[in-house]
């Protein structure tokens, strides 16, 4: 009788115990020859050099606590153990993106005031903190620190809702450093500042590109706050004056922070989380800057949207160019006055129905892409619209539209019959990949029975959709710049 397999195995202590440096180097060294051990002491310096700033390149700081715990899987440094100050002295000078996610309430020594007091974290290019309230000290040495170098930085205050008192507005801002020469990017949430303090902050990122504003509450000079309120600057420019000359993109999320003014440079506009409508006098002064204030703004993305102010918005706009969010019937009307200029329109996210989406093919000359929600659009309206014509017809590049009533075997025999194939998504093509290599026959023979009866299904198709398809198939193989095509079942391109 043969012994069982697991009899093959070596015996397992009852207590195993993890090894340390000096045992495992022992153990090494009584299988290797002093010459191998000098040979593998030079490849392992050479290798420590190599991967400790690829290592330390991208961190995640913070304790795990019940806020953060979906980001537990990411990489993860603790600067509070043992000999890890240290390490981090050695090493933090390799930083160059660094999260710091909210600590738990238990925590005794926080992550952002260890690295906040290491000399070393000088040169990061990405910073995002989610602060609690008394961190600001430790933010500003941080971003003091790193101001050179710093390219993206995303401040957000975290105060539970239940410890935030009545009619709070958010917490005092740290003094911001007058001059962050490389910043690009700039993330600010849950902050208070009176207008005065925001000028000199963007008058210290002279290479601002996106400004983003989430629950930000700007003070008037009349606010009961105790702030100090500046006039005028060292270089003779008030406050009115000032006019940002980099900034394209302004960002707000959940309110409207009236600084157009500031941004004459603005391209686009991004709306986030707004939810609640808007008072009408805001929203009436807002317009006003906008058109007073930003003659180059040209394209606006609105997600997550209480869409009753963006038709005000977009009326407001000396053109539109792209769009892409949110849309009701009144917003596509005023869309639609952009007929003329409008090349990208992104209709399908967080919207339940997109209207009049044939009436943007047959209006937008200038249309390149093109991507609607659901929409009650029939198969006799689109045979309508394409013998009217596209006046895009020369012009798109990329389709989504929705068909009401188009189903997935009719979609498939268009696709065919214009030679077009199916664009995999990572997923899909990890698992192409993975019936090639295993070479399962079983799945090839699936493969093949449903092919065959997809073919038989287009050949059986109603004479009502045999003529749909002629017609939509011979129209939009005059469309010579398309290359991506989707009609609800993914996308398709062009050979």
């Amino acid at each position: 009788m043969s012994a069982p397999a697991s009899s093959a195995l070596p015996p397992q202590p009852e207590t195993a115990k993890a090894l340390g440096i000096p045992e495992i180097t022992s153990l090494v060294g009584q299988h290797l020859s002093k010459g191998e051990l000098a040979s593998c002491a030079l490849v392992a310096h050479a290798w420590f050099h190599v991967f400790t700033p690829i290592l330390w390149k991208s961190i995640q700081a913070g304790h795990p606590s019940p806020y953060n715990h979906r980001n537990q899987d990411r990489d993860h440094v603790d600067p509070d153990t043992t000999g890890s100050r240290s390490t981090l002295s050695k090493n933090g000078t390799f930083m160059r993106i660094l999260t710091i996610i909210p600590e738990s309430p238990d925590t005794e020594i926080s992550d952002l005031d260890v690295i906040s007091d290491c000399p070393a974290v000088d040169s990061l290019v990405q910073l995002t903190i989610t602060l609690e309230r008394g961190q600001q000290t430790s933010v500003d040495n941080l971003v003091r620190r790193n101001k050179n170098t710093l390219r993206l930085l995303k401040l957000v205050l975290h105060v539970e809702k239940r410890l935030r008192p009545a009619g709070w507005l958010g917490e005092r801002m740290f003094e911001f450093p007058r001059m962050a020469p490389c910043l690009q990017s700039l993330y600010l949430e849950f902050w208070c500042m009176s207008k005065q303090e925001l000028v000199l902050i963007l008058k210290g990122c002279p290479t601002l590109k996106l400004l983003s504003l989430g629950n930000v509450h700007i003070q008037d000079q009349t606010d009961n706050t105790g702030a100090q309120l500046i006039k005028q600057d060292a270089d003779g420019d008030t406050v009115e004056t000032f006019q940002h000359q980099s900034i394209e993109t302004y960002r707000m999320c959940s309110s409207l922070c009236l600084i157009l003014e500031h941004l004459p440079k603005l391209k686009l506009l991004e709306f986030y989380r707004f939810d609640r409508q808007i008072k009408e006098e805001d929203l009436q002064q807002f317009c006003t800057s906008m058109r007073t204030h930003c003659p180059d703004l040209q394209d606006v993305w609105a997600y997550g949207f209480e869409c009753s102010m963006l038709p005000a918005v977009l009326d407001s706009l000396p053109r539109l160019i792209n769009y892409r969010g949110s849309s009701d019937l009144p917003t596509v009307l005023s869309m639609l006055d952009h007929a003329l200029t409008l090349e990208d329109a992104n209709l399908s996210d967080y919207t339940e129905r997109t209207f009049l989406p044939l009436q943007f093919l047959e209006s937008c000359p200038r249309l390149r892409s093109f991507w609607t929600g659901h929409s009650l659009t029939t198969m006799d309206e689109v045979l309508h619209s394409i013998r009217r014509g596209w006046a895009c017809q020369s012009t798109l590049k990329e389709l989504r539209l929705s068909i009401f009533k188009l189903s997935p075997i009719l979609i498939e025999a268009i696709m065919r019959q214009l030679n077009a194939t199916r664009s995999l998504d990572l997923k899909q093509q990890q698992q192409a990949r993975l019936r090639v290599v295993c070479g399962d026959v079983r799945l090839e023979d699936y493969e093949r029975q449903k092919e065959q009866q997809l073919l038989d299904a287009i050949r059986t198709l109603a004479p009502a959709q045999e003529n749909f398809r002629q017609q939509l198939v011979a129209f939009l193989a005059t469309l010579d710049k398309l290359e991506r095509l989707n009609f609800g079942t993914g996308w398709y391109v062009f050979r």
